[in-house]
């Protein structure tokens, strides 16, 4: 059968692919002892892995071993040790980072095969162990280096065998900050797992024969016959007279070759790291200096989030509110709300968990009133110039969880308010105003 049945389970042991995060250790394994010295093998695989956050990111795999060209039938092989280099992006470190993520631990699953002279052992499914490694900090493509050792093989028919590697998967991933507590990539759970798909054609880590080295004893070799003696040749025949050789024919005029067509352009390739898409929900007030009273703050704000550069652009949605005044400290005024966006929101967010945002808005105010006794307003009523909000995160901002935003504005003076326009523009508009505000990750 060319593997002896009751030592499955070791055949099934012995080829192991230890990967992690965008940080993969792969190793595959058959053991061989006997006559034959072990040779270098090598395999270089790439990967792309559905991570949290990152969502797809390229990994390179480099497998390596001293493995016997040949083994010997009937023979027990001892353990040997293999090396495995997983190479991963500074993509994946960088959006590591953001969520403070300082070391990454965990399992693999590899889906193997062997090869051996009675046919193949497929769909075998081998699990090990991620040894915890460290993330650069700053981001940078790093190496994990895995060590991994085989189980005893015995072949009982000789032959050709390999052993090829067809994919991974990790599960039971664990990032750690720097207190050593898990970061949780996924919402609630501590560990997390991503699918890999191979993307690179080769699969096989070494190519071995199976030999039997006390064949049976050859058969006496039998004599050799005498040999014939060669007949005479015979005479050779006259030749025939040759026909006379017919003329030639004018040959045809050449065609008049096709135009060429024009080449098609060249498609765009896609973009090696696209963005990051984080959806949030938003809630917070703003207090107005000048008209001494406060207004709820509701909304959303859909991110993209470019991990190469720290940078996002952000779409914002700022719901219609009201507020209650006190204009000259005695007169009790309400006022609707109404904010109108004027391009997309942006900022940077780097590994410290440090985030800004720039915002630029018109501020509406479709009705103002004092004792309910309506003075301004309407579809027009907004602020002269858009209002720029610059905020900064309060404490660490986690792009998988969110944070608390603060900041101060300038009020532009209001136009086309009605007839109280400029009185009401001087009890709204000016410096120092603050905002403060929860973002929530949706979903």
């Amino acid at each position: 059968m060319g593997i002896q049945r009751k030592r499955t389970k070791g055949a099934l042991s012995t080829l192991a692919v230890t990967a992690a995060i965008g940080v993969v250790a792969t190793t595959v394994s058959v053991t061989a002892a006997g006559t034959a010295a072990a040779v270098p093998a090598k395999l270089v695989q790439d990967y792309s892995c559905v991570f949290p956050l990152i969502n797809a990111d390229p990994i390179k795999i480099t497998i390596t071993a001293d493995i016997p060209d040949e083994i010997q039938k009937g023979q027990a092989t001892p353990a040997f040790e293999i090396d495995a280099n997983t190479l991963v992006s500074s993509r994946a470190a960088q959006g590591l980072g953001l969520v403070g993520a300082k070391t990454l631990e965990g399992k693999a699953t590899a889906d193997v095969t062997v090869n051996t002279p009675s046919g193949p052992l497929s769909g075998i499914k081998v699990e090990n162990d991620v040894a915890k490694g460290n993330i650069p900090s700053p981001p940078a493509d790093f190496t994990v280096v895995a060590k991994g050792n085989a189980p005893s093989l015995t072949f009982d028919k000789t032959g050709d065998g390999s052993i090829d590697v067809n994919n991974i998967s990790l599960h039971d991933m664990i990032a750690r900050d720097a207190n050593g507590k898990p970061v949780q990539l996924v919402t609630g759970k501590d560990t997390f797992d991503a699918a890999c798909t191979l993307t690179s054609t080769d699969k096989t880590l070494h190519r071995f024969k199976v030999v039997d080295n006390n064949p049976t004893n050859p058969t006496n070799p039998t004599s050799p016959t005498n040999p014939t003696n060669p007949t005479n040749p015979t005479d050779p025949t006259n030749p025939t007279n040759p026909t006379n050789p017919t003329s030639p024919t004018n040959p045809t005029s050449p065609t008049n070759p096709t135009n060429p067509t024009n080449p098609t352009s060249p498609t765009n390739p896609t973009n090696p790291n696209p963005p990051i898409h984080l959806g949030y929900g938003l809630t917070g007030s703003s207090v107005i200096k000048a008209a001494n009273g406060t207004a709820a703050l509701a909304g959303g704000i859909e991110a993209d989030f470019d991990l190469a550069s720290g940078t996002y652009n952000a779409d914002l949605t700022l719901n219609p509110t009201s507020g209650k005044f006190s204009i000259l400290g005695f007169l009790p005024a309400t006022a609707k709300i109404e904010f109108q966006q004027v391009g997309r929101t942006n900022g940077t967010l780097n590994t410290a968990g440090d985030l800004t945002a720039k915002s630029s808005m018109y501020v509406k105010l479709p009705e103002i009133a004092v004792f309910g006794i309506p003075l301004g307003g309407g579809a027009d009523c907004k602020t002269g110039t858009p209002a720029d909000v610059n905020l900064t995160s309060d404490g660490r901002f986690d792009p998988l969880g969110g944070g608390k935003l603060k900041g101060t504005y300038t009020l532009p003076p209001l136009k086309s308010c009605g007839a109280f326009n400029d009185i009401l523009s001087a009890f709204t508009s000016g410096p120092g105003n603050t905002i403060n505000m929860t973002l929530a990750k949706k979903g």
